[in-house]
């Protein structure tokens, strides 16, 4: 299973499959961080490039993001850019010879397979955009959260298999751990894995004053300095109902009590908030993948963008509770909180496709049931 520690999402993804795999299918699985293990300091450095220019320069990332996009699968510049990877994936094909590849990272270093090794390589979207970099040649599966995201990978590479099968998410997800109607109406923000949100002030600012019967949630991470500060702005605008939270591994009820969520556009996230069934609002995307994944879900109707407080003042202002079913209907149709289940039975399938084609027989498409949200 190859990842990158470039955000908390790649990872988190792979602890949601690795679990899948070895409860499931009893497989033996092996996490290599392909970046990381070919060239530690750059890779560290890359890392800190991709923090900064999310955090201070968002609008050259998306510059990036948006121009490479679209690009052939066969561009040179992926070749170029697999170099900082291939090492690594290479030397962890040659020693472990698995049966699959599971690549959760947009990288080309599988593009190309050493010679005389053939396991099945599968790529699973973590993302709602789809971008070319996902895609590459030696690619057997993909795995999409979407329909929407099947059609843009086909049209990449119209020869794949691809499966809509979801991002794999823990699985406190599948099953209701809370109850909805404990009598509390809730909303909850997720400032993301690093505990920062983009004028979180005046978007508290907002939602207390146009849901003052709610509880507002607001989960800060690991992010200590950002928990005081909402507990001190709390307390100066005199808002009981706001309630900051620290790091916690039960995010699952709270979002599945939530009317609705504010949130970053990850692609994890958003597919979290869709297994539990809770509509979600995008304020401030960052150029990039997450504008994108947020207008894919916009799209879908499962959430709505708000690209600065007079547009978040607007949609707060006309939200209804016919609106917010609307939302929570959608995003209950396009959840799929088994999607870890699923995608490791799409794997394994798949391994036995490419197993039967070796010994020229043929098989049966194997049935998967997919679970919902």
């Amino acid at each position: 299973m190859l990842y990158a520690s470039f955000g908390d999402g790649h990872v988190q993804v792979a602890r949601a499959l690795s679990e899948a795999l070895t409860q499931d299918l009893s497989a033996e699985v092996r996490a290599v961080d392909t970046f990381r293990q070919t060239n530690p300091r750059l890779a560290q450095w890359n890392e800190r490039i991709f923090e900064w220019s999310t955090r201070y320069a968002p609008a050259l990332y998306g510059w990036s993001y948006d121009w490479t996009k679209a690009l052939s699968i066969r561009h040179p510049l992926w070749a170029l850019l697999a170099r900082f990877s291939r090492a690594a994936a290479w030397r962890a094909i040659r020693e472990f010879q698995p049966d699959v590849i599971v690549q959760l990272f947009p990288d080309h270093a599988l593009a190309k397979l050493p010679d005389g090794l053939r396991p099945f390589v599968a790529v699973v979207l973590t993302d709602f955009a789809v971008h070319s970099r996902w895609v590459h040649a030696s690619a057997d599966l993909v795995v999409v959260p979407t329909n929407e995201a099947a059609l843009d990978v086909r049209r990449l590479r119209g020869d794949v298999r691809v499966e809509v099968g979801g991002i794999p998410i823990r699985r406190q997800f599948r099953q209701c751990v809370l109850p909805r109607s404990d009598g509390e109406h809730r909303i909850v923000l997720l400032t993301g894995g690093r505990g920062v949100f983009p004028q979180y002030e005046g978007v508290l600012e907002r939602l207390a004053q146009h849901f003052p019967q709610h509880v507002i949630e607001v989960m800060c991470g690991r992010n200590a300095r950002m928990m005081e500060r909402v507990r001190s702005f709390a307390e100066r605008a005199g808002q009981a109902r706001i309630h900051p939270m620290g790091f916690t591994e039960d995010v699952a009820s709270h979002l599945q009590r939530a009317d609705f969520v504010i949130a970053k556009a990850g692609g994890v996230t958003i597919a979290e908030c869709l297994a539990s069934g809770t509509p979600m609002v995008f304020y401030k995307p960052l150029p990039g993948q997450e504008r994108e994944n947020a207008r894919c879900i916009e799209r879908l109707g499962a959430g709505r963008i708000a690209s600065n407080l007079g547009d978040l003042d607007r949609l707060f202002a006309n939200w209804s509770e016919e609106t917010q079913r609307a939302m929570q209907l959608r995003a209950v149709e396009l959840g799929k909180p088994g999607a870890a289940s699923f995608v490791s039975a799409c794997l394994a399938g798949g391994w036995e496709r490419l197993e039967a084609q070796g010994r020229g027989e043929r098989t049966a498409a194997p049935h998967v049931a997919q679970e919902r949200g």
